[in-house]
Parts: structure tokens; C-alpha cells; sequence
């Protein structure tokens, strides 16, 4: 199944032209954009996805008013140069267009 993923995100990131890439596990909304190594990679794990310049935020602390004034700040996100993501939590995921 790993492989399987780790595959249909790179045709699709080949197919889009972006390496730039939301994914949602249960509890996490990670942006940033998606490394996928040229050739093979004996020290690549095939369970995880390494993203560059990842922002991680936690889905319970965006906003949920509906209010005209509303005013939301999602300022309990964390950037990561380089961060390592377990494909068996993804949820789902969303290649983004530039």
C-alpha cells in the first residue's frame, strides 16, 4: 500500500506540474512541498513522505465563526525545514496548484 501512494502522489505531481502539497491526518493540516528523490534511494523508508518548508497545524485550532467580524488566526501552527510524515495517518491529501 505504501508504495502504492508514495507512486500515485508523484504521477500526480508530475502531472500537475507542483510539488506543493496539503495533507490531512486525523488531528493535522501539513502544507509544503513534497521531495521525492531522482533515481532510487536506498535510505529512503517507503513509509514516509519528507516534505520541504512544512507548516503544521493542528485541525481543531482553525476557526469556525461565522460572524461578518470574525476574526481567525491560525497561530498554533509550526514550520519545519524538513519534516517526515507516517503515510498509514494520512486521511487525505491535495496536490495545490500555484
Amino acid at each position: 500500500m505504501s508504495k502504492s501512494l508514495i507512486k500515485s502522489i508523484r504521477k500526480i505531481v508530475e502531472d500537475n506540474g507542483t510539488d506543493k502539497i496539503a495533507i490531512f491526518t486525523e488531528n493535522l493540516k501539513i502544507d509544503g512541498r513534497i521531495f521525492l528523490p531522482e533515481g532510487k534511494c536506498e535510505e529512503c523508508h517507503e513509509d514516509f513522505i519528507t516534505l520541504e518548508n512544512a507548516l503544521v497545524c493542528r485541525l481543531e485550532d482553525y476557526c469556525v465563526c461565522n460572524d461578518d467580524d470574525c476574526e481567525c488566526h491560525d497561530y498554533v501552527c509550526f514550520r519545519y525545514n524538513w519534516l517526515n510524515i507516517c503515510i498509514h495517518k494520512i486521511v487525505s491529501f491535495s496536490i495545490v496548484e500555484e
